[in-house]
Formats: C-alpha cells, sequence, structure tokens
C-alpha cells in the first residue's frame, strides 16, 4: 500500500480536529436541553428540525463545494457552526432551536460531507481506500476522545461553558486548512444538473439507485435510537453526563479501530464479504438491544453494534465513489446525505413519540432491525456492478 501524501495527512490532521469538538456537542447539547426541563418529544423534533435542515440545506453545500472550492466551503460551514451553537447555548428557547436548528443541521453534516469529497481530490486509487480507512477512524477516535472529555466538561465545568468552549474552537479549526491546496472545482454544477440523472450511464444509475436506497433503509433505522444513545442511557439507567460520555467512548473506539484496520480486512477477506458479513451480525445485536436492561450488557453489544456497522463505512464509500463522475463527486454525496437526512428527521420524530410509551424502547429497536434486514439486501445489490468493473481490485486487489 502506498504512502500517504503530505497533502492527505494535513486534512486529516484537520478531521481529528474538527471531529474531537463535534463530538463533545454531540454528546453535550442534548443532555444541556434535558437539564433544561425540555422533553424527549421536543428533543426528537428539534433533531428532526436539524436533519430537515442537513438534506435541503446539505445539496446546497453540495453543489457549492463543486463550484467554488471543498476548501472554501468547509471554512464556511465551520464558522457558520460554531457562531450558531454559541447562539442557541445563550437563547435556548423553543424557536429559536427548532429554527436555528434548522440551520445548524445543514451547516453540521457539511463537515463529513466536504471532507470525503475533499479526499477524493487528493487521492488517487493507489492510497484513497486507506485514506478513507484513516479518515473515519480518525473521526470515530476524536468521538472517543470528545465524548469522554465532554462528559467531563459538561459535569464539571457545566453544560452551557462546554458548548461556548466548542462552539468557538470549532469555528476556528479551519486554519489548519491554510497550507493544503485548492480543490477540483466545476462551476457548470447546478442543482438541476445534479437531479438530471440522464447524465449517469446505466451502471451509475444502478448504483446511485441502490447506493440511496440503502442509505435512506439505514439511516431510518439509525435515526430511531443512534442520536438520542445519550438520552436513551439516562432514562434506562440514569447515568450521569461522565458515564454516558465513557460508555459511548466505548463503541466509538470499537469503530475507530476497526475502520483503521478496514484496508487490511478489505484486501484479506474481499471488500464485499468483509461488509457484507458484519451488516449482517449487526441484526441480531440491535434486536438484542431491544430486551437486554443489564447496563454492562447492554453498553457491550452497544459497542459491538456500532463498531461492525461502521468499521465498514469506509470500504463502502471509497468504492461507491470511486465508481462515479469525480466532477460530480460532492453533489452526489450530497444526495445521498438528503437521503440520510431526510429518514433520519422522520425517524427523530417517530422517536419522540414511541419512546414515551411503555416498552417504548424495545419497539423502537424491533423497528430498526427490519429496516437495516432491507438495507442488507440493498447492499447486496449494490456490489453487483461495484465486483464486474474492477472498482473492488482496483482498491483492495480483491474482487470478492
Amino acid at each position: 500500500m502506498s504512502k500517504l501524501t503530505r497533502k492527505v495527512i494535513n486534512l486529516l490532521i484537520f478531521s481529528s480536529i474538527s471531529s474531537s469538538f463535534w463530538a463533545i456537542y454531540r454528546v453535550v447539547f442534548n443532555l444541556f436541553l434535558r437539564d433544561l426541563g425540555y422533553t424527549n418529544q421536543f428533543i426528537g423534533r428539534m433533531t428532526s428540525f436539524e436533519m430537515l435542515g442537513a438534506a435541503i440545506i446539505g445539496i446546497l453545500i453540495g453543489i457549492l463545494g463543486d463550484r467554488i472550492g471543498k476548501k472554501k466551503m468547509i471554512i464556511i460551514s465551520s464558522i457558520s457552526f460554531g457562531i450558531l451553537l454559541l447562539i442557541r447555548s445563550t437563547f435556548p428557547y423553543k424557536n429559536i432551536l427548532l429554527v436555528l436548528g434548522f440551520l445548524n443541521g445543514g451547516f453540521m453534516t457539511s463537515r463529513r460531507l466536504l471532507l470525503d469529497s475533499y479526499l477524493m481530490d487528493v487521492t488517487d486509487s493507489s492510497i484513497r481506500g486507506a485514506a478513507f480507512g484513516y479518515n473515519f477512524a480518525i473521526f470515530m477516535a476524536s468521538g472517543v476522545l470528545g465524548n469522554f472529555i465532554g462528559g467531563f466538561m459538561g459535569e464539571y465545568l457545566g453544560l452551557r461553558l462546554t458548548l461556548y468552549i466548542t462552539g468557538i474552537c470549532y469555528a476556528i479549526s479551519p486554519i489548519l486548512l491554510k497550507n493544503l491546496p485548492k480543490s477540483v472545482r466545476d462551476k457548470r454544477v447546478t442543482l438541476q444538473k445534479v437531479l438530471d440523472f440522464s447524465q449517469y450511464n446505466k451502471e451509475e444509475k444502478y448504483i446511485l439507485k441502490y447506493y440511496l436506497l440503502r442509505t435512506a433503509a439505514i439511516s431510518f433505522g439509525a435515526g430511531l435510537f443512534v442520536n438520542f444513545g445519550n438520552i436513551i442511557y439516562k432514562d434506562l439507567f440514569n447515568m450521569s453526563p461522565s458515564l454516558i460520555g465513557i460508555s459511548l467512548s466505548i463503541a466509538q473506539f470499537g469503530a475507530a479501530a476497526g475502520s483503521a484496520l478496514s484496508p487490511v480486512l478489505g484486501k484479506r477477506f474481499g471488500p464485499f464479504k468483509y461488509t457484507f458479513i458484519l451488516n449482517g451480525i449487526v441484526i441480531p445485536l440491535i434486536i438484542s438491544l431491544g430486551f437486554i436492561r443489564n447496563p454492562f450488557i447492554f453498553i457491550g453489544i452497544y459497542a459491538l453494534r456500532f463498531t461492525f456497522m461502521n468499521m465498514t463505512n469506509p470500504v463502502e464509500t471509497s468504492s461507491v465513489l470511486s465508481a462515479l463522475p469525480k466532477n460530480r463527486v460532492t453533489s452526489i454525496y450530497s444526495l445521498r446525505n438528503a437521503a440520510n437526512f431526510l429518514t433520519r428527521s422522520l425517524a427523530a420524530f417517530i422517536f419522540g413519540i414511541v419512546s414515551l410509551l411503555p416498552s417504548g424502547y424495545t419497539y423502537l429497536f424491533l423497528i430498526s432491525s427490519v429496516f437495516y434486514t432491507a438495507a442488507l439486501i440493498f447492499m447486496y445489490k449494490l456490489f453487483v456492478p461495484l465486483r464486474k468493473n474492477g472498482i473492488l481490485h482496483q482498491l483492495y486487489s480483491n474482487n470478492s
């Protein structure tokens, strides 16, 4: 495997810093709202607004990323996210939280969207699989650090002050990109062209179809509980913020380790087999979460589910994006994000209702398992052309 270039390493350093502050925000903000007396139903509704913003604004940011460059859009999005977080933390009133939550969702999701697309610009097939694996591992490892630090900061510095620190640091983090080159641009990209599927050939249309269907199925299933892991731990086991941070960190540590190994495992077992088997194991793990109420076993199974599901992400993402037109990658990825967050928005709304029912969390996990099963079927179909066109062999030297 080729050595990573300096450009890729610099981008990964920025990814680690921004991911850490993002993770602190994720573990603290919902607890901040609960501490103010907001119910699961309202938090679910607010999260639903964030997801809608991520879907709608994310498409616009994706198009702008292709038109004016990913680097510029990362800077704009980071500053905007930091400012919105400071406002939401200072004035946590319902209407403000809902309206700014919509805007915040778009800027929040754009970091991952733009970073993955930027990686496509600065890599070739010899290092792309490794670069995506390391980037996702860094994202998860930074999440471990962020969850751990965020939990303790929230408990000992206060939730609001922790959010202030996070917003400021996130806003200035793009200074780390100053030495990176400009990314690939295409000023001809428009919303109409992004939605015009006639520009793609038959194989590309097939890949897009099942990529979006798989994304929607997984996102709905995950959206029923993943965004509310901190609330679930608090409701089921009455954990403190620091213990919740540690529990979530355990899950992300496993995903980080697995993601770092994903290029090697994908090459050893074959990217399709590697992804299919681990995604299949996840389904019974989700079902079991609906019934287990021992905190230690629950944390262990939750961590395994999170690890197995996320450690295959770099292999799938690098394979799919490599099979699609490079000058449209950011826009295409923004469509994937739209499918992701529109379904997560609906799932977040349903969480707010079902979680209030007796045995509500059991129902949520059972419903989730159905959609993960559908996603596994879509994944099988998605990899059919990827195995035939040689993309898997180019990236991982293994077509199975």
